[in-house]
């Protein structure tokens, strides 16, 4: 090797695993083809799943990674109700794509509101929430921090 750094690179088609240095284009098992969206690393996936079972606690039976929900003051001034909504929305969200989804991490969002567009983002902290999260997929060095916001707020 020449010193740079592998890391391993899931094939979004067949889920087999390949390392390379830069995400690859070409799954050498089932030959898929496609941009490297299509092949995120395992430690993106991590945080997928970790981002989809953090929101879908907010409506479940509870968040299972440490985390807190903070709405803007734009949000928070359309009440109680609107918040609710909001929360419900996000905690549903499943429409990820290029333009909303831009890491693949399931970490920002953009969802609609009694016709009101709002975008939601997940921030990693370290436990203490002083400083970012030295390895957010890990969930004893990370809290998730989730924020409802209007797009004239971001």
């Amino acid at each position: 090797m020449n010193g740079m750094s592998h890391i391993a690179y899931v094939c979004g088609s067949c889920g087999s695993e390949q390392l390379a240095q830069v995400p690859p284009c070409t799954c050498p098992h089932c030959d898929h083809f496609g941009p490297a969206r299509d092949f995120p690393s395992r430690e993106t996936l991590i945080l997928r799943q970790q981002n989809d079972a953090f929101r879908a606690g907010l409506i479940d039976s509870g968040c299972p990674f440490p985390g807190t929900v903070v709405v803007t003051a734009g949000v928070n001034h359309r009440g109680r109700d609107f918040q609710t909504e909001a929360c419900l929305a996000v905690a549903r969200d499943c429409d990820f794509g290029l333009d909303n989804d831009p890491r693949g991490d399931h970490g920002f969002g953009v969802v609609t509101v009694e016709g009101e567009r709002l975008y939601w983002k997940i921030d990693y902290y370290d436990p203490a929430r002083e400083y970012g999260s030295d390895d957010p997929s890990d969930p004893a060095k990370t809290h998730r921090v989730l924020t409802i916001l209007f797009p004239s707020e971001y």
